[in-house]
């Protein structure tokens, strides 16, 4: 015997192994075929309303666990927003913005008399009827006795 029939034996025996864990895994799944078609004879035999019955029973137990994850993951969702929302400032039209000098008539831009405004969106607009110096990361400061927001552009220092 040399080499090459040692290697040949493994191979066979390795084929052989493959084989019967193909067969034993073919023969388990013509098991639960045979068993759920039992299943399916034996739930045609039972009157209709019990099965319904059933099957409702276990769809409200298979959503019960999930609805209780939804419950438990909307409050921690809700949370999350209203921080978000409380450390922005938000100024409410009617005012008046003051930037590079001059005073920007925005009556036109489509703002909404009475709502509240965040500083995004107040920056978002002017971008969009083409006040270019927007385009940086800008600071809002609010002059209560005037109505005006002064904006400037925010000033990076190195150091």
């Amino acid at each position: 015997m040399g080499l090459f029939d040692l290697v040949r034996e493994e191979q066979e025996a390795k084929k052989k192994a493959e084989e019967s864990a193909k067969k034993d895994t073919k023969d388990a799944v013509v098991e639960e075929v045979e068993k759920v078609e039992e299943d399916k004879k034996e739930t045609d035999q039972q009157p209709a309303p019990v099965a319904k019955a059933e099957k409702q029973a276990t769809e409200e137990v298979k959503q019960a666990p999930k609805q209780a994850t939804e419950v438990a993951e909307k409050p921690a969702g809700k949370k999350t927003p209203k921080k978000k929302a409380s450390t922005e400032k938000t100024y409410k039209y009617p005012f008046g913005v003051y930037s590079e000098g001059r005073l920007i008539d925005i009556s036109s831009y489509g703002f909404v008399d009475g709502q509240d405004y965040t500083e995004k969106e107040i920056t978002d607009i002017m971008l969009q009827h083409r006040h270019y110096e927007f385009a940086g990361t800008m600071e809002y400061s609010y002059i209560e006795d005037d109505n005006v927001l002064v904006v400037t552009g925010k000033q990076h220092r190195k150091g």
